[in-house]
């Protein structure tokens, strides 16, 4: 009994350890080889393809959902992963990304209501507001930096950058509504529809055949690790094991845990994963942003009632 009660602790532990090693070997990569953003998130894909096929053949030949009905979905999950990896080539630093990701409740509440017609009391409108201050404050103590550092690439490529996140955390919030409409018709297969959004999101990695062959030769060319293979290698492999194990134990805390206490554990983990990568990586973060970060977070807190607000609904 005390080993089943033990199971959502070794979980929580895992959320902590393994999402944040994901991030720290994602910059790491990215501070290494700047522009492998786009072999790294095709990485991920064989991944889960690979998993899928060993795991579940099924899917190829016994599939729920007709596979038409996934091309929407497999167009937006590609161009939304896509771009919030890339955004960390063109200058974005991981601070800047985990501050504007974490308000991705709040875009699924925008899209929610635009897409559904759906109702939120008064204390879901503050914290849209509350994190809407706190990514402006980050984006304009940011641009600012940028700004005045002669140093700094061109702020208009970390421009492009901001707007990939932005289209990013909406993008992804309106995969998840078309997928809402696609499970209530045919009934709620998660790991098929991940199966197909990866498969059929393979071809949109064709136009960028020449950045994925530079990578992988940067990659192949990169100093030795202790193991005998080049080290981008390993932080790549390093990296979809982690964020793997990362999603299956937060999956694995949804069903043992309430919502309420999940949402809280993933706060807390991207606030440490911020505060690594300041630490680790020497990221410029001015009291500025830890006051856009503070916004943002508490914002998340409201949304996700780890905080109540008196007196508002």
């Amino acid at each position: 009994m005390e080993g089943v009660k033990a199971r959502p602790l070794v979980a929580m532990s895992l959320v902590f350890f393994c999402c944040c090693m994901n991030v720290i070997l994602l910059e790491k990569m990215v501070k290494e080889s700047p522009d492998c953003t786009v072999l790294v998130t095709l990485s991920g894909y064989v991944f889960i393809i690979f998993q899928g096929i060993v795991w579940h053949p099924e899917y190829l030949t016994r599939n729920k959902i007709p596979v038409q009905n996934y091309l929407i979905i497999a167009a937006l999950f590609f161009s939304t992963n896509l771009c919030n990896n890339m955004a960390l080539s063109f200058d974005v630093d991981m601070p800047t990304m985990v501050i504007i990701r974490s308000g991705s409740l709040v875009a699924n509440m925008i899209v929610s209501i635009i897409a559904f017609r759906r109702h939120y009391p008064p204390s879901k409108f503050i914290s849209v507001v509350t994190v809407t201050i706190g990514v402006l404050m980050s984006t304009i103590a940011t641009a600012r930096i940028k700004a005045q550092d002669e140093t700094s690439p061109d702020i208009t490529r970390w421009l492009i950058g901001m707007l990939m996140l932005l289209y990013g955390l909406f993008g992804s919030a309106t995969t998840g509504v078309f997928q809402e409409k696609l499970f209530a018709t045919f009934g709620k297969h998660p790991g098929e529809a991940l199966f197909y959004s990866n498969l059929l999101g393979l071809v949109g990695f064709l136009p960028k055949y020449q950045s994925i062959a530079d990578s992988m030769f940067e990659f192949s060319n990169s100093p030795t690790s202790i193991l005998g293979v080049p080290s981008l290698w390993v932080y790549c492999l390093l990296n979809i094991a982690m964020q793997n194990v990362c999603l299956h134990s937060v999956y694995f805390l949804l069903s043992e845990w309430t919502s309420l206490a999940v949402t809280l554990v993933t706060t807390i983990r991207k606030f440490l994963s911020l505060v690594l990568s300041v630490v680790l990586f020497g990221n410029v973060f001015t009291l500025q942003h830890w006051m856009a970060a503070f916004l943002v977070f508490l914002g998340t807190a409201i949304y996700s009632e780890l905080l109540k607000i008196p007196g508002v609904q």
